[in-house]
């Protein structure tokens, strides 16, 4: 059908205002701004969701989001988080606090934080980090595994279980967690083919076997030693979450026994594993060139133990995020986690300005929420994912 009446283009419209301009004050003015409104260009979202400056514990560092729906209250969302004091920078706690899932940017700390840290004594007796949260429906319980250390470098991976209780939140305290045994559930291995020096960060999940009705677990894991410092990761499996085998990867070129070839002179450290229609992920912070700049990696495979590929690692790279980088509040980002809440997904990590000395130990890391409204393509067969970015209307 066509139109009966005329609707000139904009140019017209701007001659005519301008003509109009002695007799309607601001009339051109308020054009013209909203003109430019329009031609603006959109800014990817996101917000800082935890602040040093919120208490003393977390005063220098806040990282390892790690966020589940709360499996007594469907409404609300639960992350277990690590951080760090500037009083005491070789340490570091777990602390907790909840979430809307209507608003996943806004986040209830809890008072009673830090809600689990070093204890003095054994192997995870100085410093610790929290690698993944799962909650076990069976035993009505959360699986905490988290990196420890006697030292200052958190060198072993334990496990620490902690009932649900009656809500899924407020029985996760100091007194309610308890470590699983009085030893890591994966040391690192000094033999060959490992030639571990550390182990830690690990990446867990577990999925329904049918055929021999049983949970399969994954455990994807950090580690220093022949190979360099954080030079990749390597992968061991269970039938139970606790007891551990190493699976080194035969079919690496480079002898390391990695899941896949990682980028040269890199460091990969904390990461998160989850699933996406057909294909397994994992997010990963990457330090290129020994950390000159951190940033969020994504790898992908159809199948949890092969066929794993990394993507280019400027993917993800957060000067990309149209209008929210800067330099003095995302220059590295690390911590990376995917989450997708109410059907739309968010990438919760830490971030830090340029740090003075170009030393990103020395960075002052908050916590944000970015959303992810740019759908990529990753490799043939495997699942779209949605990251940070722009994404024109027609699409």
């Amino acid at each position: 059908m066509k139109n009966l009446f005329y609707i000139p283009p904009k140019s017209v419209l701007r001659g005519l205002l301008a003509t109009l301009y002695v007799w309607i004050p601001g009339a051109v003015q308020a054009a013209e701004s909203q003109t430019t409104q329009d031609a603006a260009p959109a800014a990817v979202h996101g917000e800082m969701i935890l602040a040093r400056g919120d208490h003393e514990w977390m005063s220098q560092q806040i990282e390892e989001p790690c966020i589940l729906p709360n499996p007594k209250n469907p409404e609300r969302l639960i992350m277990l988080y690590g951080a760090v004091p500037a009083s005491n920078r070789s340490t570091a706690a777990i602390g907790k606090a909840w979430a809307d899932k209507r608003d996943p940017f806004k986040w209830h700390q809890d008072e009673a934080n830090p809600i689990f840290k070093p204890n003095g004594k054994g192997w995870d007796s100085n410093s610790f980090r929290l690698d993944t949260v799962l909650y076990i429906p069976e035993e009505d319980a959360y699986y905490m595994y988290y990196s420890g250390a006697k030292g200052n470098v958190q060198d072993r991976i334990g496990l620490a279980i902690c009932p649900a209780g009656p809500d899924g939140y407020s029985s996760i305290t100091d007194e309610n967690i308890t470590r699983f045994g009085a030893a890591p559930v994966l040391a690192p291995e000094s033999a060959a083919p490992y030639h571990e020096e550390m182990s830690s960060q690990a990446a867990v999940m577990r999925e329904w076997n049918a055929e021999t009705k049983q949970w399969d677990w994954y455990m994807y894991y950090s580690y220093r030693g022949k190979d360099g410092v954080l030079p990749g990761i390597r992968l061991a499996t269970s039938s139970d979450g606790k007891i551990w085998t190493r699976q080194f990867n035969t079919a690496d070129p480079r002898g390391m026994g990695q899941i896949f070839q990682s980028t040269p002179n890199a460091y990969y450290e904390w990461h998160q594993i989850f699933k996406v229609e057909n294909t397994y992920v994992l997010c990963i912070e990457v330090g290129i060139e020994h950390g000159v700049r951190w940033r969020p990696v994504l790898a992908v495979s159809t199948h949890p133990t092969q066929g794993w590929r990394q993507l280019d690692p400027d993917t993800m790279l957060q000067t990309q995020w149209q209008g929210l980088y800067t330099d003095s509040t995302l220059y590295h980002v690390a911590t990376p986690a995917l989450y997708q809440i109410e059907g739309k997904w968010c990438l919760y990590i830490q971030a830090c300005g340029r740090p003075a000395n170009d030393n990103y130990i020395d960075g002052a890391w908050e916590m944000w929420a970015i959303e992810c409204n740019h759908k990529i393509p990753t490799f043939p067969g495997c699942a779209d994912l949605y990251i940070p970015g722009i994404t024109s209307p027609d699409k």
